[in-house]
């Protein structure tokens, strides 16, 4: 870039040779033509971050998506944090480029913060194991780096299991917006409010949307934006619900969650029988009220 610039200023030599008596403007002028060049070929890099925990299954998929969505040309730093993994977690990623850093703890609260600590770009993007990223991605979310009051800005997921999307249709329409579809799974987010948010983000994305807006902030949803979540099959989703719950659950929490999700699993085969004959899927009558009886177990789990 700086050649460039060079060659400009270089013509602009010659020509106060051939013609000194507009050596000045002629300097005025190349020196902005230069500035000018210099600033259209100016590209913003973003660090992608990632947090792994055995995932080598869905790693490929999930990567290569990115690959076609994200250009490479504003790519930084591609940051992943493994979680200690048992699997070829570490080495799929490095075959796709992305540098590999252990967890500095356990868990995903702790992921967030290692990969914090090494983003070095104005804005980072952070993405999930499980998430296959929308086509127009990057050509719908970029667009709100241009609004000062973004801090975070994401689109929304669906579920893969056409079973699971049929629940979360029934609840989208029965709630809308009153449960915005908080996720950290594919966010762009502005670098510097982050790092000075004092609320934590992972799993209380909805606090620290009401912390960055008393900053003057926003958090950002883009509904037209829609990737996938997978979830090859129900069992999958069951099991993973509960591993999340149990591992993320706050314990200064953890007695107002256990009543609300008792109160939860009481009442799910009736909630299950409304959204089956609403949606004609009977699967749903049975997964809903295994899915509130795995965060149940996943509570007192906690407690005990």
């Amino acid at each position: 870039m700086f050649l460039r610039w060079f060659f400009f200023w270089r013509i602009g030599c010659v020509k106060d040779q051939l013609f000194p008596t507009s050596r000045c403007l002629g300097n005025v002028y190349y020196f902005m033509q230069g500035c000018m060049l210099m600033n259209s070929c100016v590209v913003d890099k973003f660090d992608l971050v990632m947090w792994t925990k055995n995932s080598a299954k869905l790693l490929p998929v999930v990567l290569k998506r990115i690959e076609q969505v994200i250009p490479k040309r504003v790519i930084g730093k591609k940051i992943l944090i493994d979680d200690h993994s048992t699997d070829n977690t570490v080495e799929i990623a490095e075959k796709f480029g992305w540098t590999v850093h252990p967890n500095q703890g356990s868990g995903l609260f702790d992921g967030f913060d290692t990969a914090l600590n090494l983003v070095s770009t104005e804005f980072f993007i952070s993405f999930e194991h499980d998430i296959i990223l929308a086509k127009d991605w990057w050509t719908k979310i970029s667009k709100y780096t241009q609004d000062d009051t973004m801090a975070v800005v994401q689109g929304v997921r669906v579920y893969t299991h056409p079973v699971l999307r049929k629940l979360l249709e029934f609840m989208t329409e029965r709630y809308g917006d009153e449960i915005p579809n908080y996720s950290i799974d594919n966010n762009l987010y502005r670098t510097a409010v982050i790092k000075k948010l004092e609320t934590p983000i992972p799993c209380n994305e909805k606090n620290a949307s009401i912390a960055l807006n008393k900053k003057g902030f926003q958090w950002i949803f883009d509904n037209d934006v829609v990737s996938e979540h997978i979830r090859p099959s129900l069992l999958h989703f069951i099991l993973h619900e509960h591993k999340m719950y149990t591992r993320l659950l706050s314990r200064s929490e953890k007695k107002k969650l256990l009543s609300k999700m008792f109160r939860l699993f009481i009442t799910s085969p009736f909630r299950a029988l409304q959204v089956s004959l609403n949606k004609n899927c009977p699967q749903i009558f049975v997964v809903y009220p295994l899915d509130r009886l795995a965060i149940l177990m996943a509570c007192l789990k906690v407690n005990g």
